[in-house]
């Protein structure tokens, strides 16, 4: 039998043709089937010709089954040549577009689950191979064969059990590092393909033999070149990855790891890669029926899910295709261990990136839990550039059914920066209570309605959840707000309390939550109630920041037979307060203890937060940390700055901390009069929380040094009634790099309450292994800036 799939020329003048064959010819076969991704199964080499393939420059392939034809392409290559001869054959190149419905099988034991949706793909496809006919075609010759690969796509709508989601990144075998892969999988929904790092040519992904896999703080190992065409630095891949090297199991157990295990000594070596591409733009969007401009990525707000496995890098390139400005991304809470310049804080750690031109983050999912990935540009955040971000890991709290992701924010109908000056203005009341201004809603998963339930003139929908009696979610929460502390809670339901932000604790149960702006909790839930429909809600604290619409924030949580219509449900009791959860209850799995503080008295930093006038302008007021408001520079940032010359920049409200030694661990004392919560984030560290209170802080407070809750924010508490607040935080100084420590209220960190720690300046150099990144991203900001009239110093803060 003998099919006709396309013609080859070789570059050597030998024609050639496209056969597959059962006639003693010799074949090269390759095949491409997706979800899952498969790639290559075999490389068929028979004795008479060597085939390598020498570089692979674009591969993605559709999901299957669709409309259009599954692409399966087998090539034979034969030749009557008595000597040897290399021969470059270039494959002609494939293009389909097509929607396509998607079944995801998952196997784990002896469990198989499916899953069902639908995406639209554009495919293309081309590769070149080189072959070498050896002088005797019965001589034996060597053949190097490639692993094959699986990749799953999760779509961000998808509810996925949590067999399913233990399997979501790639399974491959090693592979040279000096292949790097990439893809590009974009969906209505926002959902990516993920694909391995170092993927041989055989990886069913772009692939681009001169790109670098990983920097030289990864479990693969690579050097620092440098670029021919500037004195910046490139990381260059060298060697191979090996799978859970020097641990045990394999990457889908964590390398042998588990929740007893000290993350931040010991990461899982899974030698992958995940990969994401987004493009931010501007949209019209309705989230709660009332129409209003915002930005969006990939089209969506909140934008598409990042997920990893602890111990994978994930690789983000992102677009900027807004009109008017810069932007960036931040990874929230990941430590960023030893990769600085990919923290995604303009005028900190990059310039913005310039509308029109495009980046590559890549960062190592070195903790494991619930985040959010966001936009570290002025208050751009909040008009839409943020997303989930989910590092599937260990658990305290055991099994569990199915998993939900569940983003709470604010909202209002006008853009955030029409209504930031009412942020910096003060109330005359006396009291100094800077008013934060009154917003028109909140969202659960970015749905919401405007208008009263029955009424004819309701918009928009509700988010809602569908469950089997019996069963058990994980509940991944996480507040995205600018202003707004919610209180969670599911009416008749309890919750256990398995992790915040990205430190596992000791199980505990609630009926409400309290989560503040930048936190994350994961819960378990079993919905073991009577069959019926109950109001999910995030009803906003009042005593905090002021929303119209604040106590109808809701979902609806759908029990499977429960009869149509809204519940009728009665919310669980609670006090409007601007807290964090109990102190007590915060017990982190892996003890750990804050180490005695460092005799340099540099290591201790004793803040206190106020309001006053901005420069003498009457009714324009910023915050400051002990009588200096943070003030950024967007052309020449901090990182940057030290890259080019060694030095810190002098220009007035750099506020920066130095810590120049590695180890040492730094006090943080941060108290306010001021009668407003601040939860209080810093970047690279988990703080250790040594005390927290209502009042003021004096030295006579015992601090709690002996496993202290840990986490990435913590709230700087207020009563809400008049009362400021204290915090006593710890961190050890082990990460090198210049790293924010600021209020997460999106207001105040722009009014200037924020500092800069900087850590081990002489060290720092030694750590940045993509200079080029800043550089270029720098010069390109520079010019759009100078064309467009963008002053170095921004407005408000810049970060």
């Amino acid at each position: 039998m003998k099919t006709t799939i396309f013609a080859l020329v070789a570059s050597a003048g030998v024609a050639l043709t496209a056969d597959v064959s059962d006639d003693g010819y010799n074949t090269v076969t390759n095949t491409w089937i997706h979800n899952p991704w498969v790639g290559p199964p075999s490389l068929r080499i028979f004795p008479s010709v060597v085939a390598t393939v020498t570089q692979v420059t674009t591969l993605t392939h559709t999901i299957c089954p669709c409309n259009a034809e599954e692409s399966s392409a087998s090539s034979a290559y034969h030749s009557s040549l008595a000597s040897t001869e290399k021969i470059t054959v270039t494959d002609h190149t494939t293009i389909y577009t097509t929607v396509c419905p998607v079944t995801e099988t998952h196997v784990s034991g002896s469990s198989t689950v499916k899953s069902t949706y639908t995406t639209t793909s554009t495919v293309t496809s081309s590769y070149k191979t080189t072959i070498t006919l050896p002088e005797s075609n019965s001589a034996s010759s060597a053949v190097t064969t490639s692993s094959s690969s699986v990749v799953t796509s999760y779509p961000v709508t998808s509810s996925l059990s949590s067999s399913e989601k233990s399997h979501q990144t790639v399974t491959s075998s090693a592979y040279p590092v000096s292949w790097h892969s990439s893809s590009l999988n974009m969906t209505s929904s926002g959902s990516v393909s993920t694909s391995s790092i170092g993927l041989n040519a055989s990886s069913t992904a772009p692939v681009s033999s001169s790109s670098a896999s990983l920097n030289a703080t990864s479990s693969i190992s690579s050097a620092s070149s440098t670029s021919s065409a500037s004195t910046c630095t490139k990381p260059t891949p060298t060697g191979k990855c090996t799978p859970c090297d020097g641990q045990s199991g394999t990457p889908e157990t964590h390398c042998g790891l588990d929740i007893n295990t000290n993350y931040y000594k010991e990461i899982p070596n899974t030698c992958r890669e995940v990969e994401y591409n987004f493009e931010i733009s501007e949209k019209t969007i309705s989230p709660d029926g009332y129409p209003r401009m915002a930005m969006v990525v990939n089209g969506q707000m909140p934008g598409p899910t990042i997920e990893a496995n602890w111990g994978d890098w994930i690789v983000l390139n992102i677009k900027n295709n807004l009109s008017e400005n810069g932007t960036s991304i931040h990874f929230h809470g990941l430590r960023e261990w030893y990769t600085n310049e990919y923290d995604g804080v303009p005028s900190i750690t990059q310039c913005p990136l310039a509308p029109g031109e495009s980046m590559t983050y890549r960062v190592r999912a070195a903790k494991y839990g619930t985040s959010w990935w966001h936009s570290h540009f002025a208050i751009q955040t909040y008009e839409g550039v943020f997303g989930p971000l989910i590092i599937h890991g260990p658990n305290s709290g055991g099994s569990y059914d199915k998993e939900e992701m569940i983003t709470l924010q604010d909202w209002s109908h006008a853009t955030v920066d029409s209504i930031y000056q009412q942020s910096v203005t003060i109330s005359g009341n006396g009291t100094g209570r800077a008013q934060a201004p009154t917003l028109d809603t909140g969202l659960i998963n970015g749905m919401n309605i405007d208008g009263a339930d029955g009424s004819k003139n309701q918009t928009g929908e509700r988010f809602e959840m569908n469950v089997e009696q019996g069963e058990t979610y994980l509940l991944r929460v996480v507040n995205t707000a600018i202003q707004s502390t919610f209180k969670f809670h599911i009416d008749g339901h309890k919750f256990k309390v398995i992790s915040m932000d990205f430190v596992d604790i000791e199980p505990y149960e609630t009926d409400v939550l309290n989560v503040n702006i930048g936190q994350r909790y994961n819960l378990l839930v079993t919905f073991d109630q009577p069959i019926d429909n109950y109001w999910m809600r995030s009803d906003n604290q009042q005593s905090c920041a002021q929303l119209i619409n604040s106590r109808d924030i809701k979902g609806i949580v759908r029990y499977k037979k429960a009869k149509s219509g809204l519940p009728t449900t009665t919310a669980a009791a609670y006090q409007d307060e601007c807290i964090d959860e109990p102190y007590a209850s915060l017990v982190p799995v892996v003890p750990l203890t804050a180490g005695a503080q460092s005799t340099n008295p540099n290591n201790t930093i004793d803040e206190t937060v106020t309001i006053g006038p901005s420069n003498g302008t009457p009714n324009l007021y910023k915050w400051s940390l002990s009588g200096t408001t943070f003030q950024s520079r967007w052309e020449d940032p901090t990182l940057y700055h030290i890259l080019k010359d060694g030095t810190v920049p002098d220009y007035s409200g750099r506020l920066a901390i130095e810590v120049p030694k590695l180890g040492d661990w730094v006090y943080v004392i941060i108290e306010s009069p001021v009668p407003l919560p601040h939860p209080i984030h810093l970047h690279g560290h988990d703080f250790f929380i040594l005390s927290q209170g209502l009042g003021a802080y004096n030295s006579s407070i015992p601090l709690k040094t002996d496993n202290p809750p840990r986490r990435d924010v913590v709230n700087l508490p207020s009563d809400g009634r008049g009362q400021g607040g204290y915090l006593v935080l710890a961190f050890q100084a082990d990460n090198p790099g210049v790293w924010l420590l600021h209020c997460h209220v999106g207001w105040h960190v722009a009014q200037g309450f924020a500092l800069q720690i900087i850590e081990n300046l002489d060290g720092i150099k030694d750590t940045v292994h993509n200079s080029c990144l800043l550089n270029d991203t720098c010069t390109a900001w520079k010019k759009y800036a100078a064309a467009n009239g963008i002053e170095a110093a921004p407005y408000e803060s810049g970060v």
